[in-house]
């Protein structure tokens, strides 16, 4: 059998011709300076593969990561998110929102439900949540019978109480294991099984959609759920919420 490397070059007019087969690893054969062989093979197998890789990574190219914004930019940017634009921002205060109470103005008995979950979310609150997330309680309980009027039926009184007290307690910081209260004791308290399953439920409901923003860890920016509803903010949190813009827009002066 004739070994395609030994070819005398009147075999070959033209070695250069195999380098055209596939393969990134080329062999190329000389008899005293002349070129009489050459074959092309895939690189992939062979012992020079870890070239052929570091080739490769240099031949990649390298994306280059832009600078984050500034920290006020971040910080606006992040609000927007939490109060639900810029015009919510500068109209919002520490004080919250006067609201009725449900019973003012729904019928008893076509909305029974509504006014059992209101019942079961006012002792939720005399019993583990904080006074001033009365008016961000009854503001989402309000603003699902709005956007879902058969929610409450679809739920139960005690699965609506859970999920709106899980969208309020976490746009406020107030639940959660470094929270005044876990999610345990409060499902607990109502009966059910998953807080987080109800409060999603409801959170899809009366959450305003926005560009999901990063928090601004640096500036001290509280750990709260984006909810893009300043009515849901309680009286604390507005307060730390107004100074971290006022903070904001100083520095973008």
């Amino acid at each position: 059998m004739l070994d395609h490397r030994y070819r005398d070059d009147h075999l070959w007019h033209d070695p250069h011709e195999r380098l055209l087969d596939v393969g990134r690893l080329h062999h190329l054969v000389f008899v005293d300076g002349r070129i009489v062989d050459a074959w092309s093979e895939r690189v992939e197998e062979s012992a020079y593969a870890d070239v052929a890789r570091r080739h490769d990574e240099e031949r990649r190219p390298t994306l280059v990561q832009p600078p984050p914004p500034p920290r006020h930019l971040q910080a606006l940017a992040w609000l927007d998110e939490v109060a639900g634009g810029r015009d919510a921002l500068l109209s919002m205060t520490a004080s919250p929102v006067a609201l009725p109470r449900l019973a003012d103005h729904l019928d008893p008995v076509a909305d029974e439900p509504w006014l059992v979950t209101e019942e079961v979310l006012s002792d939720l609150r005399e019993s583990l949540l904080a006074a001033d997330l009365a008016a961000p309680l009854r503001e989402c309980l309000l603003l699902a019978r709005e956007r879902v009027p058969e929610l409450a039926e679809r739920m139960g009184p005690d699965r609506l109480a859970a999920g709106i007290a899980w969208v309020v307690g976490k746009a406020n910081a107030a639940i959660g294991p470094e929270g005044p209260v876990t999610q345990v004791r409060i499902a607990d308290h109502l009966g059910t099984s998953s807080l987080h399953a109800c409060g999603t439920q409801v959170l899809g409901h009366v959450r305003r959609l926005g560009w999901a923003t990063v928090r601004p860890w640096a500036i001290g920016a509280p750990a709260l759920l984006p909810v893009g509803r300043v009515e849901l903010l309680s009286a604390p949190v507005r307060r730390d919420l107004v100074e971290l813009r006022d903070r904001s827009l100083a520095e973008a002066l």
